[in-house]
């Protein structure tokens, strides 16, 4: 029975060299393949029965492929702008039809060697479709109804396969205007609300109001600014001049006196002309002593927010800007500014409602936007908000067309608050050549163009296949899908250099490159075979040495078998 045994072990390691030297051919013949991964052979025993003290039967070997899938290849740079390699662990998805059936099967790669066919589908050159997720004009993931999605291994359905040819020309409406200018902050303020006392005989430095009929010690009045009451009280020896100083104390109004003799008047006027001041008399009734016609009461804003777009205040300055709908179509608006008091302005973006332009239903007088900006002392934005007083910061100004386009939703980026980046206030000056300058505009960038044919594409390092048009726009169209598994080393090869998934390798996950585990995408680059030839010439060198010995242990098998027949002989 040994005899027979060492021959059948000799055959069986005949068998496993013989297995292990067509890994290393296949290994050796794929060295050049893009994406390929090695296999290596490992050999375990195969025992018939245990060994004993006095008896052994030999048993042989057993030959295991082992695919060193999830092991990197070198990275190759390429001049093709549609080839992609991943960097880290994960596979592209692929399918080998361009439209997926009920019974198509999910394939993943390494093998991003991909091209355009005749329709513009993107194959690799095994033939199979690389698929992904379609984007909009920011790069967000979208599902087969083109709404908003994310990376969802449970979604394979939002997985389209890659077509350069799916926007071939295209606008960008201007979602967004970068507007840097210098305002004069030596510009008169529009005038504000105002109101004069009648009451004569009174000089404004001398006279004692409590001497005034109607007015006694201690008489009290309310001004009440945004929000906030403040109390004056009249105190004997107060004169004009003195309840001037009282008044101009209180954020938001200022107060003055006239010197005619004996007939001064006191001017009470509002700090900000877009804000009102509400007068009260509090104890007795001081203000209606002095003969004022309009307080106690509400001296009203003079200015309110489309008060430019209708022409009831005139503007400062006006600073034209050009954006485009989503048809490609240019519209000139206005961006007009007016000084509302010290380091504040309003302003108004102001659109023509002709033929073609502004619905005037939803923007009467042309207005898109109103809103009210501040100043620090050193000339930098403070705030930047509606004229309600909201924060305008990142949000964005409606505007509907009459040409058939979509609703425009405009973000105007005026700055950063305490710093110089867009619109500032100083004084006027004068430019390079002397001239005196009261206003300048420094710089205005909107995102928008007007149509154009597509003139380029590529992959970005993010993952996203973008598209680039006559008009000077790029925008993403897709981005490609990353699958990964737990154990990619237990994938299951299959034509093409492409791998399936199996039970033992874990259902794989979708990701986006770089996120969650997955590799970064490497453009314009491709993944070299995984093969390392001088490690295949030493292992064909020590296969071909062990088939030789095996071949021997079964010569001598068969001597020795022979010594035994000629025994009978």
């Amino acid at each position: 029975m040994s005899l027979f045994g060492a021959m059948i072990s000799g055959v069986s390691g005949l068998n496993a060299q013989s297995k292990n030297l067509g890994v290393i051919s296949d290994n050796i013949s794929n060295l050049n393949t893009i994406g390929y991964k090695s296999t290596v052979g490992r050999f375990s025993t195969l025992v018939t029965e245990s060994a004993t003290n006095t008896n052994y039967t030999p048993g042989g070997v057993r030959f295991h492929p082992k695919a060193m899938i999830s092991k990197q290849g070198l990275l190759q740079s390429t001049a093709s702008s549609t080839s992609a390699a991943i960097s880290g662990d994960g596979f592209f998805v692929v399918r080998d039809n361009v439209v997926a059936g009920s019974d198509d099967e999910l394939f993943f790669t390494r093998a991003g060697d991909f091209k355009p066919d005749d329709d513009g589908y993107l194959r690799n050159t095994a033939g199979y479709y690389v698929q992904g997720w379609a984007t909009d004009r920011d790069g967000n993931l979208l599902d087969r109804n083109n709404n908003v999605t994310s990376a969802n291994s449970s979604a394979t359905t939002d997985l389209q396969v890659l077509d350069i040819n799916r926007i071939l020309t295209a606008a960008a409406a201007t979602t967004r205007v970068e507007f840097g200018a210098i305002l004069n902050s030596d510009e008169t303020p529009t005038p504000a609300a105002t109101d004069t006392s009648t009451t004569v005989g009174i000089d404004y430095d001398t006279t004692d109001l409590t001497t005034v009929a109607g007015i006694n010690n201690g008489d009290q009045f309310t001004i009440t600014h945004q929000g906030t009451t403040s109390t004056i009280t009249i105190n004997a020896g107060d004169t004009l001049e003195d309840l001037a100083a009282k008044i101009s104390a209180v954020t938001g109004i200022s107060a003055s006196t006239t010197v005619t003799g004996t007939n001064d008047t006191l001017t009470l006027t509002s700090a900000f002309a877009d804000q009102d001041v509400v007068i009260a008399d509090s104890l007795n009734a001081p203000l209606a002593a002095l003969g004022f016609a309009g307080v106690p009461g509400t001296m009203s804003a003079t200015y309110t927010g489309g008060s430019l777009a209708s022409g009831a205040t005139a503007e400062d300055n006006s600073m034209p800007i050009t954006i485009f709908d989503s048809l490609g179509s240019s519209h000139t608006v206005q961006m007009q500014v007016v000084k509302l008091g010290q380091n504040r302005w309003g302003f108004e973006m102001i659109g023509s409602t002709g033929t073609n332009e502004l619905d005037p239903a939803s923007h009467p007088n042309g207005l898109i936007q109103s809103g009210i900006m501040t100043f620090n002392g050193d000339g930098t934005l403070a705030t930047y908000t509606d004229n309600a007083g909201n924060d305008l910061t990142n949000s964005s100004a409606t505007a509907n067309w009459t040409n058939g386009s979509n609703q425009s939703e405009i973000t105007l980026d005026v700055g950063t608050a305490g710093f110089g980046d867009g619109i500032t206030q100083f004084a006027a000056g004068t430019d390079g050549n002397g001239n005196f300058v009261e206003y300048t505009t420094k710089f205005i960038n909107q995102d928008g163009a007007q149509a154009g044919s597509m003139v380029n594409y590529s992959f970005t390092e993010e993952g996203f296949l973008e598209v680039e048009y006559a008009n000077g726009v790029k925008r993403p169209v897709y981005k490609l899908a990353i699958a990964t598994f737990e154990a990619p080393d237990e994938m299951q090869n299959y034509t093409g250099n492409v791998f399936r998934q199996t039970r033992e390798s874990g259902d794989y996950l979708l990701r986006e490159p770089g996120l969650n585990g997955a590799g970064n995408v490497v453009a314009s680059a491709v993944e070299s075979s995984n093969v390392d030839l001088a490690e295949e010439f030493t292992n064909m060198i020590v296969t071909q040495r062990s088939y030789s010995a095996n071949t021997k242990t079964i010569t001598t098998t068969d001597e020795m078998l022979d010594e035994l027949i000629r025994i009978k002989r």
